[in-house]
């Protein structure tokens, strides 16, 4: 029934040439129910009286019989209707089916299989009902044609818009994109789809071609409406803009980050720069991916290091496993890592440092303090976990079942933006920021080498060391902290004797993002502290 009416056998397809043929069967696949001879023939032949429509319905049904099989109509004194296999065969009723797999789950439910019915859903939705039948002697048939085609043109609406809303929540906005280009042209002037597509191209890194859509936009409201483009969009092309001018910005004075050096802690060579001069070292400590080279690139932490680094001698590097430094899977425990910064401070030069950590490079920062505190003037823990995942005594991790759901997610999505909206909720859509974060994975590691070391993580546990560290500490951590939870900042804080701890606000997990200010100036000011008490 998706474009010409035909009939496909194993021996080949037939394409009824009679008008009336394809109508008629066109009815009966569309209503899927025994339908009124008497009002079937009605509707076929307006003009004919009763006697002279019914004889001809009779003529109709013997020669679709003829051609379809006895067995496809169920045909009695007064109804006709296709046999339930045959009308469960078409590709009207595969259509109705796709779209109540798709449409009709929960957010929850929404997995692969919902969108791949959307997807094929909308596939046949793009063919028109019946295509070329028409019978414009038959107002009545016409009427019902028209509202069939409508009919699957808004189906093919909804589940394209479906389709969009559930990629974008996947973080899967380059498929999304192909969905919202599909949507558009439906309908150029619904200009909420117009938007959508506006987003995409700039979320997929496309700022140029939405700020062209948003011409072609502005362009067709006028010529066919008369009217300017809502508010909503006029600012949304503002912001796209903008972002597009400052990235231009930033690339045409890019960064220049220190040299690279290599050291080696035992077989592993280790990368490192040093940045910046001043009284006090900083060492800092990554969580679970980084690569020096994409770290000055824009939308990272580069300015927040630079920074930082005004004022403090700021020594970086690559854990072992990812960046630049030996992508082994070796496992890694906190005392083979901890080593390895020791590694990176001896390499650097480095007497005695601050050692500032984030997130899984907490647990790191935390035995290195412990084990050679000679060489740790004090510790700044930016939301840091005690331990990888959950036990009884320990609830403020994900449970491994859940680490491991988590893992699979992010290894699934790795080269793409995987998770940023867990760890940067508010500013998720950021093109800029997108970019960067999925070329940080692309660049920081392998999916296979990402599993050894985010496994290594999940086993963690450095809870008995807290109450030994015996230098200056700085617990940092946002509320609205998704990835981790203010709580197990919290335990870090009160589980180190004498720890500083600062709540700050905000949702997001990467320290560069939201207000920093007061970050900058907490760690300022606890270095500061410290500088009376290192020799260098």
């Amino acid at each position: 029934m998706l474009g010409p009416v035909r009939l496909e056998r194993e021996s080949g397809a037939f394409e009824p040439g009679a008008r009336r043929e394809q109508a008629l069967l066109a009815l009966l696949a569309a209503e899927a129910r025994p339908m009124s001879r008497a009002r079937l023939a009605a509707m076929l032949w307006p003009d004919a009286d009763e006697v002279d429509a019914r004889g001809r319905m009779r003529r109709l049904l013997h020669e679709l019989s003829g051609h379809v099989g006895h067995s496809a109509l169920v045909v009695d004194r007064q109804t006709v209707a296709l046999a339930n296999d045959v009308c469960a065969a078409t590709d009207l009723a595969s259509l109705r089916h796709s779209l109540a797999r798709g449409l009709y789950r929960t957010s929850r439910d929404a997995g692969e299989d919902s969108l791949a019915a959307l997807e094929h859903a909308a596939r046949l939705a793009a063919a028109e009902f019946a295509e070329g039948l028409v019978l414009d002697e038959c107002d009545e048939l016409s009427a019902w044609l028209q509202r069939q085609r409508e009919s699957l043109r808004q189906a093919r609406e909804q589940a394209l818009a479906q389709l969009i809303t559930r990629l974008e929540g996947a973080q899967q906005h380059e498929r999304a994109l192909h969905h919202a280009q599909d949507l558009v042209a439906i309908d150029a002037l619904n200009e909420a789809a117009q938007r959508r597509l506006i987003r995409l191209y700039a979320v997929v890194g496309q700022p140029r071609a939405a700020l062209q859509q948003f011409q072609r936009c502005r362009q067709i409201l006028h010529d066919e409406l008369g009217v300017e483009p809502e508010g909503e969009t006029l600012l949304l092309a503002d912001e796209i803009g903008a972002r597009d001018a400052a990235a231009m910005t930033l690339a045409d004075n890019p960064p220049s980050p220190a040299a690279m050096q290599f050291t080696r802690s035992g077989d592993v060579h280790l990368a490192y720069q040093v940045i910046g001069a001043g009284p006090l070292d900083v060492l800092f400590i990554s969580g679970f991916v980084s690569n020096l080279e994409q770290t000055w690139e824009p939308g990272g932490p580069a300015p927040f290091f630079r920074e930082l680094a005004s004022g403090y001698r700021l020594i970086l590097y690559d854990r072992r496993g990812v960046g630049l430094s030996d992508r082994t899977v070796d496992p890694a425990d906190t005392s083979v890592s901890s080593a390895d910064a020791l590694a990176v401070l001896d390499a650097a030069g480095s007497r005695r440092a601050l050692v500032f950590a984030a997130s899984e490079g907490g647990s790191i920062a935390i035995r290195l303090a412990v084990e050679h505190p000679e060489r740790v003037a004090g510790l700044a823990l930016w939301a840091t976990l005690a331990r990888g995942t959950a036990t009884h005594d320990y609830p403020w991790a994900l449970t491994a079942e859940r680490y491991e759901r988590w893992l699979d997610a992010l290894v699934a999505q790795w080269g793409r933006p995987a998770a940023i909206d867990t760890f940067a909720p508010e500013q998720a859509s950021d093109p800029l920021l997108q970019r960067w974060w999925a070329r940080m994975l692309r660049l920081g590691s392998s999916p296979y080498c990402m599993r050894a070391v985010l496994r290594t993580l999940a086993l963690s546990d450095v809870r008995a060391l807290l109450p030994e560290v015996r230098v200056p500490t700085l617990v940092l951590h946002r509320t609205g902290d998704r990835a981790v939870r203010v709580d197990a900042g919290r335990h870090v804080a009160t589980s180190i004797p004498g720890a500083q701890w600062l709540e700050l606000a905000g949702t997001a997990h990467w320290w560069w993002l939201g207000e920093t200010a007061p970050i900058i100036d907490a760690v300022k000011g606890f270095a500061e502290r410290l500088v009376d008490t290192v020799e260098r």
